[in-house]
């Protein structure tokens, strides 16, 4: 089992295939919280399908890309609500 690392605009996911969950952080235009959100209801393996043959805008990114921008994200959430 694997973990896949993707970005697509502002959006950075994490796909658990273990658990086969979808961890997305999503910040906006000055890497600010929007969201972070976990999904594990189903539709993993269209997800993981459709990143697995990146389309254009589609980049693969490193696990701690990802935990730096969900670091990031957390300590924002934190600071400010």
């Amino acid at each position: 089992m694997a973990n896949h690392y993707f970005k697509d605009t502002n959006s950075y996911f994490k796909l658990v295939d273990e658990t086969c969950e979808i961890i997305c952080v999503t910040t906006n235009f000055t890497n600010k919280c929007v969201a972070i959100s976990v999904d594990n209801t189903g539709g993993y393996e269209g997800m993981r399908d459709m990143y697995m043959e990146p389309a254009p805008g589609i980049e693969l990114i490193s696990e701690e890309l990802f935990e730096a921008r969900r670091d990031e994200v957390k300590l924002y959430i934190i600071e400010n609500l």
